[in-house]
């Protein structure tokens, strides 16, 4: 649907219309543990490495996706000049009745500057709004005020009400259903010549693209797409790294629509600017709508992207952000999106000189974020069905790295080199056989004995693979005590992993197994 921008306040209105004030509701999402649970359908790990790849995407999908967006992607609120970034200087109003009626009053003042600073009083309070505040934007006429000023000539009265909207698309469900209002002027603000106005617009766009697919649906309809995307030919800084985060949070799936990026040329304008830019906070803001762009299943632009070299810009870029934390995990989580897909990515990664050994320095940074985001990249990578690129991970020295990591660090760190090691294993008794055992069996069987479901079914896995493919396998058991930690896995709840460890135990041990029975029988 096109609206023509330059029309009177009631065609605005009358053209952005809805069925109902809200989105329909969906059905809550399985908590990721019953999503995790859910993949293993038998007591052991795949032995087929393609089975195996597909498995380890899918499991980590949901918890990884909802931890890394909640990090870095929320909803951004625009604070002011004297707002510091400090949990405990959070402003905290306490606005009475009165007090919303004296702002109320200040906004429909005939004094211009009265009314510039009630906007500016009403954007801070938004932040952290009291209730009364609350009820003065879902059920007041606080949006009826803001959408005068938008559909008036002042350019800063203009600027300000923007930056309500902003702060309210930050705010809950309620709050942006009541923003959605103003999106016929956000949009039409993104083509005037106005940079301060195109950034707040773009920004008010990104928070209300967060909050729902059909909310994304309605902004793609109304034309959103091809002004954002023209926000990339600028120069300032600040507007490029408002758009991608407006462009990012448009391209979620479900159902991204990225046939429209892409028609609008999205891929140049990305393309132009990691190869020009050197700008970390530029550089990790293009990444984001790449980490979107690329997570698309049918894989069909990320192809695009790497036929246009894409590999090739984020390899260059990452020494350059190994250094500043957050800010890469974008672009590592680019890289694993292409590691996830057909071999034929990995090998374009792999082909990188550089990509590799930077890897060894990502999985060993002091940034935990980092550090678990590039070891699921390694994971990826040691997916892969064509031996050469393992060979080359054993080349570049990721082995003794790996085994250190998933035996001596915390455990959820431990948990992303393990799924690497245990990717490597199953591509056969030769490459199990040349992992280091007596360094990593220890840790696999603290796994066994921890009270982690998901850690015990790894320790498992590892366990099967070392009876079945490693020659010394049973000796290497016996000599750590790690028949005592089958043992404990055989009195755990989940039946599954009870049946897998008294398996394991009938088979490889079968006297140990046969005096617990007889014991069992005994009490």
């Amino acid at each position: 649907m096109n609206i023509d921008f330059t029309n009177n306040k009631d065609k605005f209105e009358n053209a952005f219309t809805f069925e109902s004030s809200s989105p329909p509701k969906q059905p809550p999402p399985p908590s990721p543990t019953a999503v995790h649970k859910s993949k293993y359908k038998r007591n052991s790990l795949p032995r087929n490495t393609e089975e195996a790849r597909q498995r380890r995407i899918e499991l980590d999908a949901q918890v990884r996706k909802r931890q890394r967006e909640q990090l870095i992607s929320a909803k951004r609120f625009k604070h002011h000049e004297n707002y510091r970034d400090d949990d405990d200087a959070e402003p905290e109003f306490t606005l009475s009745q009165q007090d919303i009626e004296k702002l109320k009053s200040g906004l429909s003042n005939v004094n211009r500057d009265t009314r510039l600073s009630s906007l500016q009083d009403l954007s801070k309070f938004l932040v952290d709004p009291p209730d009364t505040l609350k009820q003065f934007v879902i059920e007041g006429n606080c949006i009826e005020i803001l959408i005068k000023f938008l559909s008036g000539i002042d350019p800063e009265e203009q600027l300000q009400a923007t930056w309500c909207i902003t702060n309210i698309a930050a705010g809950p469900k309620e709050f942006v259903n009541k923003a959605l209002t103003a999106v016929p002027y956000l949009i039409s603000f993104l083509e005037r010549d106005n940079i301060s106005l195109q950034d707040q617009a773009a920004w008010a766009i990104g928070n209300i693209a967060i909050e729902s697919p059909e909310y994304r649906d309605l902004l793609r309809k109304n034309g959103v797409l091809i002004p954002l995307i023209n926000l990339l030919d600028y120069k300032d800084v600040n507007l490029v790294q408002t758009a991608c985060f407006a462009l990012s949070n448009l391209a979620r799936t479900p159902n991204a629509g990225l046939d429209e990026f892409f028609a609008g040329g999205i891929d140049k304008h990305l393309l132009r600017h990691l190869k020009t830019d050197e700008s970390f906070e530029v550089v990790s803001e293009v990444a984001w709508v790449l980490t979107y762009i690329t997570s698309d299943k049918d894989n069909k632009y990320t192809t695009q992207l790497l036929e246009e070299g894409l590999a090739s810009l984020l390899v260059k870029h990452m020494r350059p952000l190994l250094g500043h934390g957050p800010l890469a995990l974008p672009l590592i989580r680019t890289l694993g999106n292409i590691a996830s897909g057909p071999d034929e990515n990995t090998d374009i990664l792999i082909q990188q000189s550089d990509f590799l050994p930077t890897m060894i320095e990502f999985i060993q940074s002091d940034c935990r974020p980092v550090k678990k985001e590039s070891l699921w990249v390694m994971s990826n990578i040691t997916a892969a069905r064509r031996p050469d690129v393992l060979d080359k991970v054993f080349n570049t020295g990721f082995i003794p790295i790996l085994s250190i990591i998933a035996t001596h660090s915390n455990f959820d760190i431990r948990k992303e080199a393990a799924y690497g090691l245990i990717n490597i294993a199953s591509h056969g008794a030769e490459f199990m056989r040349s992992l280091p055992h007596q360094e990593l069996l220890p840790g696999f069987l603290e796994y066994i004995r921890s009270q982690d479901f998901d850690l015990i079914r790894l320790g498992l896995g590892y366990i099967e693979m070392l009876l079945t493919q490693v020659q010394n396998g049973k000796q290497l058991m016996e000599s750590m005590q790690g028949i005592d930690a089958l043992e404990s896995v055989t009195l755990i709840e989940d039946q599954l992993l009870r049946n897998s460890a008294s398996r394991l135990m009938d088979q490889y041990f079968e006297e140990i197994s046969n005096e617990m029975q007889q014991i069992e029988e005994i009490i």
